[in-house]
């Protein structure tokens, strides 16, 4: 499932309601411009353009696949095992000693 951009903005500002303004993150959202072939001229062709439903179809696959959540939370527990060696092993945001 992907969300409207309203939807997104909803949900950032509960975590501003939650962090604070000024909470340290990372992220990163796909809009209908990410979704596009290069023509035969070089130029971006945008699949929402001809094709909504497709553009719709393939950021619902992007939004839906755990792969890229399991990118990040290796990142996650490799930066945290790089930075704090004597705390313990960080499995999956979860602090192994």
């Amino acid at each position: 499932m992907s969300n409207s951009l309203a939807e997104f903005r909803e949900r950032v500002d509960k975590l501003i309601e939650q962090h604070g303004e000024d909470a340290t993150c990372a992220g990163w959202i796909y809009t209908q411009e990410d979704v596009f072939t290069i023509n035969k001229y070089g130029d971006e062709e945008y699949v929402h353009d001809t094709d909504p439903a497709l553009c719709s179809d393939i950021l619902c696959d992007v939004a839906d696949d755990d792969y890229i959540y399991q990118v990040i939370q290796d990142k996650v527990d490799d930066a945290m095992n790089q930075r704090l060696p004597d705390r313990g092993k960080n499995v999956g945001g979860v602090i192994v000693y």
